[in-house]
């Protein structure tokens, strides 16, 4: 209960107290009172009408003194009246029953009002003939004192009614800091740590704010530190300190997690080493500072020739090399992304070309099946030794001596596209589940949705098949159609455990598509209680307003939100103190080697007392050993998925 109804409660009991005392003590009052107007009364009566019915007694006119006794009587305040004669026989005797039914019984009772009598001698001159006696009768005083009562609580309903409202509105106004303070409260636990400009002008309330203030800031401060350090940390290991880029630690994770996913299937790469001449002699030159901007630019000019790739990874290498990893592109888009990126850098501003001119070389090479990360970085630098043998500003390429077509990768974008619509009309995927497991129990705790894309009598696999979609703008079609196979799948087997499925930036982006998905979690409420959407980190911060929508709209349907791929950006922290997040699943790339490397642990050490800061919970994508497996609990993560842990299936694990 809260305490404003417990005031208003309290405000109520004190007035029925007061009430009950105040009847209880007025009652009293009012009884002795009517006892002795009914004494007196009931004695001037019975004076009165024995010196009226003197001549009457004389004459012994019964007639006469009967008539006086029911006039006597027509007041109501008696019930009997009698006389007898000197040997006290009666000689007149008159009953007048009165009815109180107006007045309950318990009142009645609870009053126990007396019958006073009232005595008086008839005589005439020295000569007694009897006595008069009146009975009063106390039906009319419990009329009034019942109709007192009635009256005052009347009054007091009407006043306990007034002040009620008045204490109403006084203590919602007195109330509103403390509302205020629980709000304040609430943001702090989610962790947004907001504070309140309006002071309340009660001492006691004004202190309670502003102590709620203080540690507000004091919270966001340390919150603030605590992700500072985080992100520093992350950019002193996997981020080149000159030029922002990931250095070559970072590079190589990634790379070797693209490689080991086993879930991504086959995928095409291209490779490309850009190295600038001589660094050294820019150095000698123009000073070590004008030699990290033109390291810090030429990284720029790569990042910005990459934009329409967004899963393209760019990397200062070593010294004044720089890597570019091309996922899932064909043999012709590779080379004419290299030669773009080999022209960008050439062009490259630099002030001091006239005396100290700059030469670049690269080397080049293409896989239609990426297989080994090392091997790729090995052929890229043969082919930059081959172009540095044929003079300044060359690059050279080095095919895949294989030279393996995989026929689905070879489609032109034309017949991916005619392929993608078909299977969008016809509802040609399969759904598969790959469990993910809690680290302390090693229970099930929810499956990850993967798709399976009919080919004939193959399935391709999501990771082959959606950088293409989302190249030709149909993954809101290719996302809808995913929800509504899981909502067909469900109306067969019902889904016990959670269900993790990724929604594109595209699809957040586009408003048919959240439309429609608003009406489709609405009407699928069930399922959307176990739906848990994971967006991509860099998705989450392309458009704050769709995100929030998608927020919104996830809180509103019982549905969860999650952030998937998590560490690849470095500057993705801002957002987590104020998202209300199920989870936040780190990218793969961070458990490759993760017992040998300290820094992979204190990272992912640190983003574990971050998360569990403001209740979310920390999982890992990729465990492919026992050993990766066994390093998890002793880092704290909470849940995890992995071939190692189960494979995808086309029917959740029970």
């Amino acid at each position: 209960m809260t305490l404003f109804r417990q005031l208003i409660i309290a405000v109520v009991i004190l007035f029925i107290c007061l009430y009950a005392g105040n009847t209880m003590f007025t009652l009293h009052n009012n009884r002795l009172l009517v006892e002795d107007q009914m004494e007196v009364h009931a004695q001037d009566t019975a004076t009165s009408l024995a010196l009226s019915m003197t001549q009457a007694a004389q004459d012994k006119d019964i007639a006469t003194m009967d008539t006086m006794f029911n006039a006597v009587s027509d007041s109501g305040y008696y019930q009997r009246i009698y006389f007898t004669d000197l040997e006290q026989n009666i000689v007149i005797d008159r009953e007048f029953p009165i009815s109180i039914e107006t007045v309950p019984n318990w009142f009645v009772a609870m009053m126990s009002l007396p019958s006073p009598e009232g005595r008086a001698e008839v005589s005439s001159g020295w000569s007694q003939m009897g006595v008069l006696t009146v009975i009063s009768h106390p039906g009319q005083a419990y009329s009034k004192l019942w109709k007192v009562t009635t009256t005052q609580l009347g009054w007091f309903a009407g006043i306990t009614l007034l002040v009620s409202l008045l204490a109403f509105f006084a203590l919602k106004w007195l109330l509103a800091p403390l509302t205020r303070v629980e709000q304040q409260a609430n943001e702090i636990y989610e962790k947004r740590f907001v504070t309140q400009d309006k002071i309340p002008k009660t001492r006691e309330l004004g202190r309670v704010v502003l102590a709620m203030n203080r540690m507000a800031d004091h919270l966001k401060e340390v919150f603030d530190d605590q992700l500072a350090v985080i992100g520093q940390l992350q950019k002193q290991s996997f981020r080149d300190a000159v030029t922002g880029l990931s250095n070559r630690s970072d590079f190589d994770n990634r790379l070797s997690s693209f490689v080991d996913d086993k879930e991504a299937g086959a995928h095409t790469g291209a490779l490309i080493i850009i190295a600038m001449q001589d660094i050294a002699a820019v150095n000698e030159f123009a000073g070590r500072g004008e030699g990290n901007n033109l390291l810090k630019a030429i990284g720029e000019c790569l990042t910005n020739a990459v934009l329409a790739n967004p899963r393209a990874v760019v990397a200062r290498r070593q010294g004044q090399e720089f890597t570019v990893f091309l996922p899932d592109v064909t043999s012709q888009e590779g080379e004419e992304l290299a030669g773009t990126l080999f022209n960008a850098v050439q062009g490259v501003n630099w002030l001091h070309h006239d005396k100290c001119p700059l030469y670049f070389h690269m080397g080049y090479t293409y896989h239609s099946e990426v297989t080994s990360g090392g091997d790729m970085l090995g052929e890229a630098d043969i082919a930059l030794k081959q172009a540095k043998l044929q003079g300044t500003n060359h690059w050279a390429k080095l095919s895949d001596v294989q030279d393996v077509e995989v026929p689905v990768l070879g489609r032109t974008l034309q017949e991916w596209q005619d392929y993608l619509e078909q299977t969008i009309k016809g509802h040609q995927i399969v759904p598969h589940y790959q469990p993910v497991l809690s680290v302390s129990d090693n229970e099930i705790v929810a499956h990850k949705v993967f798709v399976r894309f009919l080919n004939g009598d193959e399935l391709l696999t999501a990771a082959a098949v959606l950088p293409i979609a989302e190249r030709l703008g149909l993954m809101p079609q290719l996302d809808q159609l995913i929800l509504e196979s899981l909502a067909s799948t469900n109306r067969e087997q019902v889904f016990t455990c959670k269900l993790c499925v990724n929604l594109s930036k595209i699809s957040v982006q586009t408003k048919s598509f959240m439309a429609w998905l608003e009406s489709f979690l609405v009407i699928q409420r069930e399922l959307a209680s176990k739906l848990i959407f994971e967006v991509s980190e860099f998705g989450e911060k392309v458009d704050e307003q769709s995100t929030r929508q998608l927020v919104d709209l996830t809180q509103k349907c019982s549905a969860s939100l999650a952030i998937d791929g998590f560490g690849l950006k470095s500057s993705a922290f801002g957002y987590l103190g104020s998202l209300p997040l199920h989870h936040i699943k780190v990218h793969r790339s961070f458990l490759r080697e993760l017992d040998q490397n300290p820094d992979n642990q204190f990272y992912i050490r640190s983003l574990v007392q971050l998360a569990h800061s403001r209740d979310v919970q920390l999982w890992l994508e990729g465990v492919e050993s026992e050993l990766e497996w066994k390093q998890l609990a002793e880092l704290g993560v909470d849940a995890a998925q992995g071939y190692f842990l189960g494979k995808p299936q086309s029917k959740p694990v029970e």
